[in-house]
């Protein structure tokens, strides 16, 4: 018996207007009101962000989220901290030198509640806050940084990657492909998240089971992107998105349709009500 869903955002349960289909609400609600499992947003996302999507939707959620890949597991309603872990500000100013060092188009920080950017292209963003210099405004502001993110080509990122590899409090996801529609206009950025070692979806993931002492085996997980990797090696019913990344689908028990499709509501019917779709 399932107990629980742990879901991304970005490429899962959001479409690429980065909205939640009515579809996707219907079934999250119905999932909860006749089965009682709970649905954990599991995201790379900030904190603040998550919240946004919780006051804007009448979804039953659970209280916790996992937010920035695990750095931050706190309760949504309380603002009660299951953990939290941020960068060092040598941390920040190492990946500033990379991103200085290379041809990478952007570098983004993301704090709790915000992001702050620094781009090299005319690149459209939605709730970043572009600076000059991310390191320096963090210290003059004295804010947490929680985690990066490095936006550029393939070839770029993975030279990133090997620099990254020298620094012992931090890690890389895999490269991970990011799809936004702003202005009618379909954007896509090749990136890699960036986060404090040990701070993965799979910890975060862990810690919300021993909160909750539920076991592996019952819950399911869904993603599309290389940062849902460590979750998809949590164990328990492992969904892949119709347009996940072909590293998810080889890990996937079930494939579903896309994000902008109804991918997770029509995975919902099948696992869960063993309905076809």
């Amino acid at each position: 018996m399932y107990k629980i869903i742990f879901i991304d955002l970005d490429g899962t349960l959001l479409n690429d207007n980065k909205e939640i289909s009515d579809e996707n609400i219907k079934q999250l609600n119905r999932v909860y009101n006749e089965k009682g499992i709970k649905t954990i947003i599991t995201s790379g996302r900030q904190a603040g962000y998550i919240k946004n999507i919780y006051d804007k939707y009448s979804c039953h959620f659970g209280d916790y989220i996992i937010s920035t890949n695990g750095a931050i597991i706190k309760n949504i309603r309380t603002n009660e901290y299951l953990s939290k872990n941020f960068f060092e500000i040598d941390d920040v100013k190492f990946l500033r030198n990379i991103y200085l060092n290379s041809d990478l188009k952007y570098f983004l920080i993301y704090t709790e509640n915000n992001s702050y950017i620094e781009k090299r292209i005319d690149m459209k963003t939605q709730d970043e806050i572009v600076v000059n210099n991310i390191t320096e405004f963090i210290e003059c502001n004295d804010l947490n940084p929680v985690n990066g993110i490095f936006g550029g080509d393939v070839k770029s990122l993975e030279a990133a990657i090997k620099k990254i590899d020298l620094n012992e409090n931090i890690i890389n996801t895999p490269i991970c492909n990011y799809y936004t529609t702003i202005d009618a206009q379909l954007i896509h950025y090749n990136y890699i998240d960036i986060i404090r070692r040990g701070c993965t979806k799979q910890e975060g993931i862990k810690k919300v089971l021993n909160a909750f002492n539920i076991k592996n085996d019952e819950m399911i997980v869904i993603g599309d992107g290389g940062n849902d990797i460590p979750m998809f090696e949590c164990g328990g019913i492992k969904i892949a998105m119709g347009n996940a990344d072909e590293i998810i689908k080889e890990k996937a028990d079930y494939i579903t349709d896309t994000n902008n499709n109804d991918g997770v509501a029509k995975a919902i019917k099948k696992i869960i009500f063993n309905e076809e779709t």
